[in-house]
């Protein structure tokens, strides 16, 4: 598996594994309207701000020619010096192989020189994710409602205070 940082060609395959994942993953978490209007282009369009900020990262994930999936962070808004986890996305036939785990290792690398910690918000109910991050080393911060474009939901920020495990 090779994994780099993405460029302007990789935006159709993000847009689209994005958009994939966000109709199976929230099916029942999110207004079902709001996911139904999803296109790849909505979804591959935070990605392609990600390559236009220069405190921003954005890796893919490679197999050969087959693309494994994406990670993308940037500074939170709300933490000082803390970089912010704004998706991780791993096709449904690479999960389970350490693909999402290796994507999230190399954005936490990049958190550990010069933020010293990270945070991630998810959709409550989307319990796998929370397992991989607490597994990871990352600690609930808080609950509050959050807004897909006009679509609330329900959800939580976890943090990593200690990025040690980065390294």
């Amino acid at each position: 598996m090779i994994i780099r940082e993405a460029s302007e060609r990789d935006l159709q395959n993000i847009g689209r594994l994005c958009m994939e994942n966000w109709k199976k993953t929230y099916a029942g978490l999110l207004d079902e309207s709001y996911l139904n209007g999803l296109t790849p282009e909505d979804c591959a369009k935070e990605s392609r701000e990600c390559l236009e900020d220069e405190k921003a990262r954005l890796y893919v994930a490679y197999e050969g020619d087959t693309f494994l999936g994406f990670g993308a962070g940037l500074e939170d808004k709300e933490l000082k010096r803390c970089f912010y986890l704004a998706s991780l996305h791993v096709s449904e036939a690479a999960r389970g192989k350490g693909v999402g785990t290796a994507l999230l290792r190399e954005i936490g690398r990049h958190a550990r020189h010069g933020y010293g910690r990270m945070s991630v918000c998810i959709v409550q109910g989307n319990d796998g994710a929370k397992r991989l991050y607490e597994r990871l080393g990352a600690a609930h911060y808080k609950y509050f409602e959050d807004d897909f474009h006009g679509t609330k939901s329900q959800s939580e920020k976890l943090v990593w205070e200690d990025l040690e495990r980065f390294a």
